[in-house]
């Protein structure tokens, strides 16, 4: 009867370590997956980490490429209008991580620099040159065939413009539609500024609030003056 119960104990004590063998394999091959698997965790955050460096490091020479071809064409702009070589347009980056610029218009006084917002220099009318000369720069720099094939549009482009450098903003429109091969549509009422376009058309809304169309008539003083008799004379006539 001992030796019934001793064997009994046997198999019992070799089933368990068995089964204890087995568990430990197991948690082994568990601890190897485990460990395979913060191996490949930690290369992937490694890599993510490298990935972000070069996208953060690519990210500013992107800004500051950009950067420097704004300047240069909104540079080149104003002194092609202004005619003269004392003007910069400058971009300050305040703040890197969140992208943050000031826009500056540097100028040379008696041999002095100093630097204005762009909305005090030239009374305001240095901010049509920035806006015309940037829309460019912005095609440029995206150039998406499905944009750089459309027509530009202006509405009453240079509306703070001084008359002396109005014709040279005008040339200038003129010049960036030919250099980008783009047709341009302007809507103005300054005749300075019409005065450079290939084709012109004149809307004139008479005293009964028709509006009517003609084809390339060039605006004068004297011009102007007839339209305005020509809108006097038919409304003291209906009177």
């Amino acid at each position: 009867m001992l030796l019934d119960e001793l064997k009994t104990l046997s198999d019992s004590a070799s089933q368990r370590k068995v089964r204890i063998e087995t568990e430990h394999k197991m948690l082994d091959a568990d601890i190897l997956n485990t460990t395979n698997k913060i191996v490949q965790l930690d290369n992937s955050v490694q890599y993510n980490k490298k990935a972000m460096l070069i996208l953060t490091e690519a990210g500013k020479i992107s800004r500051e490429q950009a950067r420097v071809h704004f300047e240069k064409i909104v540079t080149s702009a104003l002194q092609f209008i202004t005619q003269s070589t004392d003007y910069e347009f400058v971009i300050d980056e305040l703040d890197r991580s969140k992208a943050s610029y000031e826009f500056y218009i540097k100028s040379t006084v008696n041999g002095v620099e100093c630097l204005q917002k762009p909305e005090e220099a030239n009374g305001g009318g240095f901010i049509d040159i920035i806006a015309l000369a940037a829309k460019y720069a912005y095609l440029e720099i995206f150039s998406d065939p499905k944009i750089m094939s459309g027509t530009l549009i202006f509405d009453e482009p240079g509306k703070m413009i001084s008359e002396d450098i109005s014709i040279k903003f005008a040339e200038y429109i003129k010049f960036l539609g030919k250099q980008y091969n783009r047709q341009t549509i302007m809507i103005t009422h300054n005749n300075n500024i019409s005065s450079v376009a290939d084709k012109s058309l004149y809307i004139q809304k008479d005293n009964q609030g028709i509006s009517h169309v003609k084809d390339n008539i060039l605006l004068s003083d004297k011009n102007i003056q007839e339209i305005f008799n020509n809108v006097f004379d038919k409304e003291n006539n209906d009177e």
